[in-house]
């Protein structure tokens, strides 16, 4: 699964996208930067919408647009990948409303004697990467829009595996174009991209049990410890 991640700034993803002509939406990086973004909170999400491809904030729970109260039981802020194009929640969304979720690194917690220890899971690089993502738009009488996304996950990589049984996905530079495109809608084609991020580009370290409280929040969260 992935319940937490972090995101610095905007800067790079406008950087990653510019030869798109990206748009950002309103007040989509006010509330940057943000280092325990959690289920529930509006976070910064990169889609095709009518007006081109754009930046904007949409709410990390993906409520299906057919709902009658903007509201759903079910537990959707992750979808994992292997089931996906036999859903009848997420399928619909994965043949034509794909988004990119940028992040900077993502936490887990290890199971270890005792308790759980708090894992950042980030690039060797240092570069922002991107979740594979759906996203879905339910409006209320008024006709007002309530923008929602979910997290695909995956089986781990070697190095994940010694940490959780999950990972998100972690969509390549050379398929953000494929994944976006709301006119490719081969569910075949597109489960070939949802494949585990390759762990040599990864890198993993421990940090301290202040992120495993959902509000606290600033930089501490990624604090390493030995």
């Amino acid at each position: 699964m992935c319940g937490r991640y972090v995101l610095v700034n905007g800067k790079a993803v406008l950087q990653s996208f510019a030869k798109y002509n990206i748009q950002s939406i309103k007040d989509v990086w006010t509330s940057l930067p943000r280092y325990n973004a959690s289920p529930g909170q509006e976070m910064p999400v990169v889609a095709f919408r009518e007006s081109g491809l754009v930046a904007e904030k949409m709410r990390w729970w993906l409520v299906p647009h057919w709902s009658k109260d903007g509201k759903i039981q079910a537990t959707t802020f992750n979808a994992r990948g292997e089931n996906i194009d036999h859903s009848k929640l997420f399928l619909p969304y994965f043949k034509s409303q794909r988004c990119l979720v940028p992040a900077d690194a993502f936490y887990e917690w290890q199971k270890i004697k005792g308790g759980k220890q708090p894992i950042c899971i980030r690039l060797k690089n240092g570069k922002t990467f991107y979740f594979a993502g759906l996203w879905s738009i339910w409006k209320n009488r008024q006709g007002e829009e309530f923008p929602s996304f979910t997290i695909i996950t995956t089986t781990p990589n070697e190095l994940m595996s010694d940490v959780h049984n999950r990972m998100p996905v972690i969509v390549g530079e050379e398929s953000y174009e494929r994944w976006l495109d709301r006119k490719y809608n081969d569910p075949v084609e597109l489960k070939k991209l949802l494949k585990p991020f390759p762990s040599s580009e990864m890198e993993t370290f421990k940090v301290t049990s202040y992120v495993s409280n959902s509000r606290n929040e600033g930089p501490e969260c990624m604090q390493e410890i030995s």
